[in-house]
């Protein structure tokens, strides 16, 4: 069996959320950790394509800047096999037989999205996984059954990666928002630090937020805030408290930006340090490598962050 085979198929079962208080005998070190996201339109842009392009646009800036973490929304089956291909090639994860795991939210027969290769999120870690999580969504009036992706590192079972893509329907944002919050709720009360990337389809201005970001973020651009979380972003001067554009297109932001709905998130109580870039999409896809490679920018995250041993 081929090694990207076995990595496609190293993903464990579902396992329950449990609650615990963690012994105050156990301690936690401080670390800091790279996230890499992008939401790269698989379908929309490239129809599951992996040679015009996106692959080597993916494999080059995860070479570049050699992440930790890496979080893929609107991902195509087959191109997600290609990646695991090119991560191998270039020894980036630890353990190349396990550090993958793919979440379709398509039915695997839908021939409508990807050429029928099945259309979803993505997980890579630059270390071995343990157990994966995989929970589905309150579902949406749409196509699609949203899902959140979780799994901890294998060496460090207390930290968990996870990646989701919230539905852009406005009556399913806040149930599909809530149920998210609540499985990294659960996750944080039993000691886990929790990394969470995605496009959430809502801006950090939204009152749906006030419960995710920390009440110490307060500014003309997010206020109203009561959670316990950081987006990566939030201390960015170009709009404090808000951030940097991760669209370059469509919806307004703030501060006279387009709009941001590809969030990092870490516990605000966990984080020592972080910050957060967004990088300009790039123009090297396509047939001619002429066309725009998404319509969101690939966003890279720094957090320093205590972890329970």
């Amino acid at each position: 069996m081929s090694r990207r085979l076995w990595a496609v198929m190293a993903t464990a079962v579902t396992i329950a959320v449990t609650t615990m208080t963690p012994s105050d005998a156990q301690m936690s070190t401080a670390t800091t950790y790279q996230i890499w996201h992008w939401n790269i339109a698989g379908h929309g842009k490239h129809l599951g394509s992996t040679t015009n392009g996106i692959i080597q646009a993916i494999g080059g800036s995860i070479s570049a800047r050699n992440p930790d973490f890496v979080s893929v929304n609107e991902m195509c089956h087959n191109q997600y096999g290609a990646v695991i291909d090119y991560l191998q090639r270039i020894g980036w994860p630890q353990n190349p037989l396990n550090f993958a795991r793919y979440e379709r939210v398509t039915p695997a027969d839908d021939a409508s999205y990807c050429a029928g290769t099945g259309y979803g999120v993505a997980i890579f870690s630059r270390f071995a996984l343990g157990p994966t999580d995989r929970f589905t969504l309150p579902q949406a009036a749409e196509d699609k059954q949203r899902k959140l992706l979780c799994a901890p590192v294998a060496a460090r079972p207390h930290l968990r990666f996870c990646t989701t893509h919230l539905t852009y329907v406005k009556d399913s944002q806040a149930a599909q928002l809530d149920y998210v919050h609540d499985v990294i709720e659960r996750y944080r009360a039993q000691g886990d630090t929790v990394l969470i990337a995605g496009d959430f389809n809502i801006q950090p201005h939204s009152p749906l937020l006030d419960s995710w970001y920390s009440p110490t973020v307060d500014t003309v651009n997010n206020a109203g805030n009561h959670g316990r979380y950081h987006e990566l972003d939030d201390e960015d001067p170009i709009c404090p408290g808000w951030g940097e554009q991760t669209t370059e297109s469509g919806t307004p932001g703030s501060c006279g930006q387009p709009g941001k709905v590809d969030l990092v998130f870490s516990e605000a109580d966990k984080l020592t340090g972080y910050r957060e870039d967004s990088q300009p999409i790039g123009y090297i896809c396509g047939a001619n490598r002429d066309k725009a490679c998404s319509d969101h920018r690939i966003v890279n995250a720094f957090a320093t962050v205590t972890v329970m041993d």
